[in-house]
């Protein structure tokens, strides 16, 4: 664990970069053999500043993700929403790795945001990641199971459920609006039909 000075070392280099590394997307792949990832990965843990913080992993995860699986799985535990979301996808995507996925490196984190992540859209994000990992690792199913019966969020519940029957796990937001539409009364669902012209 690095001390105070290191800390600020890192930080003040990874922000050097940041300014540097911003430009056309010729300029920045010149820069990126120089990057210097060790600085960013202990930014992208450490930063006080969240937004640095997420544009760290972003740039870890698409120039450095095999080299920066440890730093992802510390990301999932952030106390900031969008910086674990980025871990999250960083974690689990394979098209951004140069090696292949290790599955026994990666459920363990997976299993951890859909057991225990605050966000609800977070804990939905990973049950699809879950499933197309469990025919490689039983306890991704098996951590699916349990969030489908047993999860405070009934959405969450519901995809989880549906990812089990081998339907689409939908984005929060689809779920969100199917529940607010079979809501509506029957009464406003038949003359918004014949606003729309139907029978």
């Amino acid at each position: 664990m690095p001390d105070q000075r290191e800390k600020s070392d890192a930080f003040r280099v990874a922000a050097n970069f940041y300014r540097y590394g911003t430009g056309t997307a010729r300029q920045r792949a010149r820069v990126v053999a120089h990057a210097p990832l060790s600085e960013i990965q202990i930014a992208a843990i450490e930063h006080p500043d969240p937004f640095f913080r997420r544009w760290c992993l972003f740039f870890l995860d698409h120039n450095a993700n095999d080299e920066s699986m440890r730093v992802f799985a510390e990301a999932l535990r952030d106390p900031i929403d969008f910086v674990r979301n980025v871990a999250l996808h960083s974690i689990a995507c394979e098209s951004c790795k140069d090696e292949e996925l290790c599955v026994a490196d990666v459920v363990p984190g997976l299993m951890q945001v859909l057991d225990q992540d605050p966000s609800p859209e977070l804990r939905l994000k990973a049950i699809p990641l879950l499933l197309r990992l469990a025919s490689s690792d039983e306890r991704a199913r098996t951590a699916v199971e349990k969030s489908a019966s047993s999860d405070g969020d009934p959405i969450v519940r519901r995809a989880a459920a549906d990812g089990l029957a081998g339907r689409l796990v939908q984005s929060r937001k689809r779920y969100e609006r199917s529940q607010r539409r079979h809501a509506a009364p029957i009464g406003r669902r038949r003359s918004q039909r014949r606003l729309r012209g139907e029978a």
